[in-house]
C-alpha cells in the first residue's frame, strides 16, 4: 500500500522534480517506508511514489520500478494477491531477470512487459497504478489504472499548458502550482443526493477520478482514452436458477470462494489483523482466518463513552472470546470527534458526508498503536448479499407501489398516503428508477426546499479524457446519474428486478465513492492497509449470479452468509437486528460545543452566502436540531461536512 504521483507532458520537459516530491510528500502517511523519484530520459514523464512495506521489505522492491532496458516504468498503490502464482507462469517463459524474491511489483512489471494491459485480467487484488511505456520511440504512453471495484483512488488532471498531472490524493494534485482549489457546483448538486460525488467527477473544478475498473490511456500527442474492463452486470442470461444451483450446493461454493479469499488477503510480511465488530461479516473473518492460521487472530473494536445504544462490544467480545483472538478496544467521545474536524476534511479530500469516518479514524490508530499494520475488513458483504433492512423495503416498494404506479393515472398517485409512497409513484410515472442508492440524503420536498436556486449549481465541465465523463453526470439531474448505471438493465434481469439493481448501483457509486474511499482514507491516515475479502471479484460475480431468494428469503437479508456462518458463529448474534456501524452525530449536534462549531461555521460559510441554499430553511434545520427539536442528524452532516471542507479547501487553501 502506498502513495503514487507524477506527471506527463509529450510535447516538452514535465513538471521539476522537487515539485513532484512535494506534491508526493504531502501523502507521506501513506508511505512511511520509503521515498522515490524517477524522471524518464527525455524528460516528459516524471514519477513520484512514498512506500509502504507489505510485501517484500527489501529496498530491492522500492518503487518507481524499471525494467531491464529502462523503457518501462511502473508505480503501485495495492497488492496483488496471486502474484506468486503469476510470477511463476513469467518464470517459466526464461525471459525475464527478476530482481527481488517475491515483489508483487516486479510481477506486474513483467506481466505488463509480457502480456500488455491483459495482464490485469490475470491479477486478483487491489490497485492504483501508473505505467509508462516508452518502449516505442518517440511515442510513448501512459497508462492509469484502478482496480475493478475501485477500492484504491486515483486522481487525474491536465493543466492549462497541456500537463498531466495524476496522484492517489487530491492534496497531491493540489500542491502543484498551476492546479487551482475551486469547487465545481454541479458535483456538489450529486454530492447533496449521494453524499460523495460520483465519479469521474470531484468535488474540486478539473480533478477527476478514475471510477472503478476504468484505464486511462494517454499517447504520445497528449490525447488521453478511458476504457472500462471489467463489469459484474447480473443479467438474467447468466443467472443461476433454484433448479441450476441447489442452496446447499451454493453453500458450498461460498465457503469455497470466502476461504481463498481470505488466504489470499493473508498475504504479508507484517502483522495483520480483522476489524470486529461481532455482526456477521467480520465475526466470519476472524472464523475463517483463524482456520488458516496457527497464532490468534488480532482484533480490533471501537465504540463510544457516553453512548452505550451505538456500542458492540459485547458481541465483539463474545466473537474474540470464541476464537482467543488478541483483542483491543477503543472509545471515543464528542470532544474528540470536534477536535477531529480540521483534520477529517484535510483527509477526505472531497466530502464524504459519512459520520463513520470518525470512528473509523480512531479505530485505525488503534490499529496501529498495536503495531499492526493489515486489516481485513467487512464491506461489500451488505451491498452483494441484500443485508440492509432498506432491501426488504425496497421490495415490498417495488411490488406494492412502483409497478402499480407505472400504469396508474396521475390522479391515483396524488392519492398515496405517505410522503415516500408519493415519490415513489412519481418516479414510476417518470420512468425513473426505484432504488437510487444506499445513501441517498437530500431528495424529494426537501430537497426542493434545501436548494430551490438550481441556477447557483449550473457550470460547465471539460473534461479532457476522451469517454471519461458520460453526458448524463454534466446535467443538474441525479436520477440522470442512477439512469446512467441502470439504464440498460431493465427487462434482461430475473425478477423482482429491483433486487438485481440494488447491488448493481451499490458497485457503481456507494462502494467505490463512499464505503471504500472511506475505509481507504481512514485508515492510509495512519498508515493501516485494509483488505476487503467480501470484495473479491469471483466472490462478486458468484453473488450477482445466485437467485434473489438466496440473499433475501421472507424479510431475512443475508440468507447464504448466515446460514453459512452458523458453524462459526453463535446463533443469536446471526440472527440479531442488524446494527450497523455508526456514531451518534444526531447526539453530538445537541452537545454544546459541537453544535456551536458548526452554527458558526454555517454563518460564516461562503457556500451559505451565496445562495446555493435557502438559508432560512437550513440555519432553522440546524438550529432545530441544535436544540434536540428535530432529528435529521444524517442530512445536517452531509451539509455541514461540505461547509467544513469548503472553508479549509477552497476559501483557505490548504499549506503545503
Amino acid at each position: 500500500m502506498c502513495g503514487l504521483v507524477g506527471a506527463f507532458s509529450p510535447a516538452g520537459d514535465c513538471t521539476a522534480d522537487a515539485v513532484i516530491a512535494a506534491m508526493r510528500d504531502r501523502m507521506s502517511h501513506r508511505g512511511p517506508d520509503g521515498a522515490g523519484l524517477w524522471r524518464s530520459a527525455d524528460g516528459h514523464c516524471a514519477f513520484g511514489h512514498r512506500r509502504l512495506s507489505i510485501i517484500d521489505l527489501s529496498a530491492a522492491a522500492n518503487q518507481p520500478m524499471l525494467n531491464d532496458a529502462g523503457d518501462v516504468a511502473v508505480i503501485f498503490n495495492g497488492e496483488i494477491y496471486n502474484h506468486a502464482e503469476v510470477r511463476r507462469e513469467l518464470e517459466a517463459l526464461n525471459k525475464y531477470t527478476w530482481r527481488t524474491s517475491h515483489s508483487d511489483t516486479e510481477v506486474l512489471l513483467h506481466a505488463y512487459e509480457e502480456w500488455g494491459l491483459d495482464c490485469f485480467r490475470k491479477f486478483c487484488g487491489m490497485w492504483g497504478i501508473a505505467i509508462y511505456d516508452g518502449r516505442n520511440p518517440g511515442q510513448p504512453r501512459l497508462h492509469l489504472i484502478r482496480d475493478r471495484v475501485g477500492i484504491k483512488p486515483v486522481y487525474i488532471s491536465r493543466t492549462r499548458t497541456g500537463e498531466w498531472l495524476f496522484a492517489s490524493e487530491i492534496r497531491a494534485l493540489l500542491a502543484h502550482p498551476q492546479v487551482p482549489a475551486e469547487m465545481d457546483p454541479v458535483a456538489f448538486w450529486h454530492y447533496l443526493t449521494f453524499i460523495v460525488a460520483p465519479a469521474p467527477l470531484t468535488m474540486f473544478r478539473g480533478i477527476f477520478k478514475l471510477p472503478a475498473a476504468t484505464m486511462v490511456t494517454i499517447d504520445h500527442k497528449g490525447g488521453a482514452v478511458a476504457q472500462r474492463y471489467w463489469d459484474c452486470k447480473p443479467l438474467a442470461a447468466n443467472a443461476f436458477s433454484e433448479s441450476d444451483l441447489s442452496f446447499d450446493d451454493a453453500l458450498t461454493e461460498l465457503l469455497r470462494l470466502l476461504r481463498l479469499s481470505i488466504r489470499r488477503r493473508m498475504v504479508s510480511d507484517v502483522p495483520f489483523g480483522v476489524l470486529l465488530s461481532g455482526g456477521v461479516d467480520s465475526s466470519l473473518n476472524v472464523a475463517l482466518m483463524s482456520e488458516l492460521m496457527d497464532r490468534p487472530v488480532t482484533t480490533f473494536t471501537v465504540g463510544y463513552e457516553t453512548h452505550d445504544e451505538f456500542n458492540e462490544f459485547e458481541h465483539a467480545r463474545r466473537v474474540a472470546g470464541r476464537y482467543r483472538t488478541e483483542h483491543h478496544e477503543t472509545r471515543i467521545n464528542g470532544e474528540e470527534a470536534l477536535r477531529f474536524l480540521p483534520l477529517l476534511v484535510e483527509l477526505q479530500d472531497e466530502p464524504i458526508a459519512d459520520n463513520v469516518c470518525i470512528p473509523l479514524y480512531f479505530l485505525a490508530r488503534l490499529v496501529r498503536q498495536s503495531g499492526t499494520t493489515v486489516v481485513q475488513v467487512g464491506e461489500g458483504a451488505d451491498e452483494n448479499f441484500l443485508g440492509y433492512w432498506w432491501c426488504e423495503h425496497y421490495r415490498k416498494k417495488y411490488e406494492e407501489v412502483y409497478q402499480p404506479a407505472r400504469n396508474a393515472q396521475h390522479s391515483a398517485v396524488k392519492l398515496l398516503a405517505s410522503a415516500e409512497d408519493k415519490e415513489i409513484g412519481r418516479r414510476a410515472l417518470n420512468g425513473q428508477e426505484l432504488f437510487w442508492g444506499g445513501a441517498v440524503c437530500w431528495w424529494g420536498a426537501m430537497r426542493q426546499q434545501l436548494t430551490p436556486n438550481a441556477n447557483a449549481f449550473r457550470g460547465s465541465i471539460n473534461c479532457p479524457v476522451e469517454g471519461l465523463l458520460p453526458g448524463a453526470l454534466r446535467a443538474l439531474d441525479s436520477h440522470a446519474v442512477v439512469h446512467e448505471y441502470l439504464g440498460d438493465l431493465g427487462g434482461r434481469l430475473v425478477e423482482p428486478e429491483v433486487l438485481a439493481k440494488i447491488p448493481y448501483m451499490e458497485m457503481k457509486l456507494r462502494l467505490p465513492e463512499h464505503l471504500l474511499m472511506r475505509v481507504d482514507k481512514m485508515t492510509m491516515a495512519h498508515s493501516i492497509e485494509a483488505r476487503v475479502p467480501f470484495l473479491d471479484h469471483e466472490v462478486i460475480e458468484f453473488a450477482m449470479r445466485l437467485p434473489p431468494s438466496y440473499k433475501l428469503d421472507r424479510g431475512l437479508g443475508k440468507r447464504i452468509l448466515k446460514k453459512l456462518a452458523e458453524t462459526y458463529v453463535d446463533h443469536d448474534l446471526l440472527y440479531r437486528r442488524k446494527q450497523g456501524f455508526g456514531a451518534p452525530m444526531d447526539k453530538w449536534f445537541q452537545e454544546p460545543s459541537f453544535g456551536r462549531r458548526c452554527i458558526a461555521a454555517l454563518e460564516s460559510s461562503a457556500i451559505y452566502r451565496e445562495g446555493f441554499f435557502d438559508r432560512d430553511y437550513v440555519m432553522g434545520l440546524l438550529r432545530g436540531q441544535v436544540e434536540g427539536r428535530v432529528n435529521y442528524g444524517f442530512h445536517l452532516w452531509t451539509i455541514m461536512n461540505a461547509v467544513f471542507w469548503h472553508e479549509r479547501w477552497i476559501e483557505r487553501r490548504l499549506a503545503a
